[in-house]
């Protein structure tokens, strides 16, 4: 299991696709808002699908609160992240996908 950090609040940025172009705008969206199938990008650059949607009560860094945790995978990869529903991330418009 891995649980990547919360991104930073940002703006819209772009994003390199396997040919270095850029693929569309990132948008930064608060984890509540996440659904499955949803393409978000990590912190090492690389693109996780999300497979699972959970709300409840979960130990998040700050103590146990409301929260949202996000089955995700990536090529062979896979895991879940576990973040406070206003916590931003960052994910590819539909069309980007």
């Amino acid at each position: 299991m891995t649980n990547h950090p919360a991104q930073p609040g940002r703006g819209e940025t772009g994003c390199d696709d396997a040919a270095g172009r850029i693929s569309g705008a990132v948008v930064p969206v608060a984890a509540e808002h996440i659904r499955v199938g949803d393409v978000l990008i990590l912190d090492d650059g690389g693109r996780a699908e999300v497979t699972d949607v959970l709300f409840g009560q979960y130990w998040l860094r700050s103590g146990r609160g409301d929260g949202v945790a996000l089955g995700w995978r990536s090529g062979s990869s896979s895991g879940v992240m576990f973040r406070h529903r206003s916590d931003l991330l960052l994910r590819l418009p539909v069309d980007s996908r």
